[in-house]
């Protein structure tokens, strides 16, 4: 899954999480209690951070220009205030921090075109490169603590801390990480080299304006969690709407005894292959087939053995159409019908051939058939070349014309109705 995009990753959680029947108990419960701390399970944590990562990458390109212009505004404004920050040696702190700062944001705008890099650059870049420019600005703060540059600094430190807690799309505790981290950093710094703290201005534009900002990422989170719970819900519940509607597209269209399609799907799939087969000019055929003697088979084994009966001859005859364009139905009781797109009357009566020797492979006992010792079956053929001169119907009755003959014939058999227009005369086939 880390090839995939940002997009891609967070759609395939989100069909996983869909396909889980718990995570809608799971998410109504929490957004029912709405705790403070909304804690997600291990599958839903992974899929709201690829949300994030994916909202981090549908923002990277456009906020670092954003950076960029900010941090020229910087550069300009203190160049023109403070230009002996750029030629004094002392202020090597505040030189390193330009440098670096410009480093990370030339790398940045790069990488945003690369979005093979915005999951590293998320996961493992932001947050330390983040903690070091906010070290830097603290370290430089702390050394050149003079009243004028102190303030100067202390709006960079927020300006930092602001990018670093709302626009990074960081959760809340590695915020708080960021802003602990930076400020243990530079106060280690300070004490090793004897460093005076000013007071005052650090607690007030480091400590509380970050305590206020880690607090508003906390609750912009919390509602994020939640809003993200209720996307969840909607994708399980859509996901099991779309299960229900294919059942019932199955209930519609599939005979519950034999798997097969039923008379409904036969008839939709008839009307579209008819009208098909009239614009190209293909003939079409239809097997309509009969199991032989089912009712003495039914008064002598009984109705739960003729549905297993009748169970074990649709499978016979499932096997034995090969072709995936060709439909398999149960017309109704004992009766099957195959329609063959685009075959002649030859395919036809191979097709016809392989489901009779299927059939008599399975050598279901009918002890009071009057053909054979096992169960069999007869089948009508009727090939058409769609025209004005023929309807549906007309293909319809050929077949079942066709069937009668086969019965009177003898049963354990096929006979062949063949159209004028596909063969020159009409005749019934052994």
């Amino acid at each position: 899954m880390s090839n995939l995009t940002p997009e891609s990753r967070l759609r395939s959680l989100l069909n996983d999480l869909s396909q889980d029947n718990s995570v809608g108990t799971f998410a109504q419960n929490l957004i029912y209690t709405k705790p403070l701390f909304v804690n997600f399970r291990h599958d839903i944590e992974n899929a709201f951070l690829a949300k994030r990562n994916l909202e981090f990458s549908q923002i990277f390109k456009v906020a670092g220009f954003l950076w960029l212009l900010l941090y020229v505004v910087i550069l300009i404004s203190t160049y023109k205030n403070f230009p002996y920050i750029f030629t004094d040696s002392t202020y090597i702190i505040w030189q390193s921090t330009f440098i670096s700062a410009a480093l990370f944001i030339v790398f940045s705008i790069i990488c945003a075109f690369v979005p093979k890099t915005h999951h590293f650059m998320h996961q493992y870049v932001v947050a330390p490169a983040i903690t070091l420019l906010l070290y830097q600005l603290l370290v430089g703060s702390i050394a050149h603590a003079d009243n004028e540059s102190g303030l100067y600094a202390s709006y960079n430190i927020v300006i930092a801390m602001i990018i670093a807690v709302n626009s990074l799309r960081l959760l809340w505790q590695k915020s708080l990480l960021v802003l602990v981290c930076s400020g243990l950093m530079a106060y280690a710094t300070a004490f090793v080299n004897s460093w005076p703290i000013p007071l005052l201005p650090a607690l007030h534009s480091f400590v509380l304006i970050g305590v206020v900002l880690v607090n508003i990422a906390f609750f912009i989170e919390r509602r994020e969690r939640l809003s993200f719970l209720n996307e969840v819900l909607v994708e399980v519940k859509s996901h099991e709407l779309s299960r229900i509607n294919r059942h019932l597209i199955t209930i519609a269209r599939e005979d519950a005894l034999s798997g097969l399609a039923n008379r409904r799907a036969f008839d939709d799939t008839l009307v579209i292959e008819w009208d098909r087969a009239r614009r190209e000019e293909q003939p079409i055929s239809l097997l309509f087939m009969d199991v032989d003697h089912f009712k003495l088979y039914n008064d002598t084994y009984g109705h739960s053995a003729g549905d297993d009966c009748l169970r074990q001859v649709a499978s016979a005859i499932k096997k034995a159409v090969l072709r995936p364009a060709d439909l398999t139905a149960r017309y109704g009781g004992e009766e099957f019908v195959v329609l063959l797109p685009t075959t002649d009357g030859m395919g036809a009566e191979e097709v016809a051939e392989r489901i009779l020797r299927t059939v008599d492979s399975m050598a279901i006992p009918h002890k009071r058939s009057l053909v054979s010792y096992h169960v069999t079956v007869s089948i009508g053929i009727c090939t058409l070349l769609p025209s004005d001169k023929n309807t549906i119907a007309l293909f319809i009755e050929n077949a079942d014309a066709a069937l009668y003959k086969a019965k009177t014939s003898g049963r354990h058999c096929f006979k062949h109705y063949m159209d004028p227009s596909v063969q020159s005369n009409f005749h019934f086939k052994h």
